[in-house]
């Protein structure tokens, strides 16, 4: 069973795919898949974006199907792809939230737990805080204009209409997955030597003056230091999420772990 084509046909199944593509950003990607904005919302920008998007990608692209089955394929296979480029990005934000709860567990907050606003879920002190800060930071850098540079490059890695190659894919998206805890234990790196060195340093106090009662010293003092030490590293955790993005988003996310991006396009959408 065919669509009747005429004029229009085309252009619409066209807007249909990228909106397709595009949703799966809205579903998963950080940001844009925020609680926060109303639905409605969501879906002004969804349509207004596949609006603009639309005459941008479908450029040159191959034929778009005009079967029935062909057709819904194509759709769920657009769907899917946007759900790997938002995940891609979105697994940073993860591993910000693990290497948060790494740091609360150190310096002794993880008993007192919080509802993180963004995520919609329960967090800890320092997970929601530095959900905030990620936040903050990606907007500051313009990465959601870097998600949409992504979303663009997409269509060159693999086209409309086009079946991409799943396992290499899936390939990508577990290596990207199976990072999570080394970009966790990077993002907390720097206070953990830090609340380590005080361990360090309690244990020789109490050995030195063992009358001291070093437990009830110790978690005022590693409150104290921790926090110094979260606002001293807070520039390099920012520059890790700007750097891990920008990797992320100028491979096309786990569509292509072995495309790179041109540096100038990145740049022009961060306004550099």
């Amino acid at each position: 069973m065919d669509i009747p084509l005429d004029f229009a046909v085309p252009q619409i199944i066209g807007f249909m795919l990228v909106i397709a593509r595009l949703s799966g950003l809205f579903l998963i990607a950080p940001v844009f898949s925020s609680s926060m904005i109303p639905g409605r919302i969501k879906v002004m920008v969804l349509f207004a974006l596949g609006a603009t998007l639309t005459p941008i990608v479908t450029n040159g692209a191959p034929k778009v199907p005009t079967d029935i089955l062909d057709l819904t394929l194509s759709i769920g296979t657009e769907a899917l792809i946007g759900l790997a480029l938002g995940f891609s990005v979105s697994i940073v934000f993860t591993a910000v939230q693990v290497g948060a709860s790494l740091l609360d567990t150190s310096i002794g907050f993880s008993m007192a737990n919080i509802i993180d606003p963004l995520n919609n879920a329960q967090a800890s002190v320092l997970g929601g805080f530095y959900s905030l800060v990620a936040t903050l930071a990606f907007l500051a850098v313009n990465g959601h204009q870097w998600m949409l540079a992504g979303f663009k490059r997409s269509y060159d890695t693999v086209g409309m209409g086009v079946r991409p190659d799943l396992e290499h894919m899936l390939h990508n998206l577990f290596s990207t997955f199976g990072q999570l805890f080394a970009m966790a234990f990077q993002i907390a790196a720097p206070v953990l030597m830090t609340l380590l060195l005080v361990d360090v340093v309690l244990g020789i106090v109490a050995r030195v003056v063992p009358q001291m009662n070093v437990f009830f010293v110790g978690i005022p003092l590693k409150i104290g230091v921790g926090l110094v030490a979260v606002i001293i590293a807070l520039p390099t955790f920012t520059g890790f999420l700007e750097s891990r993005v920008s990797d992320i988003v100028a491979g096309a996310g786990v569509l292509a772990g072995t495309t790179h991006a041109q540096p100038e396009e990145v740049n022009a959408a961060s306004g550099k």
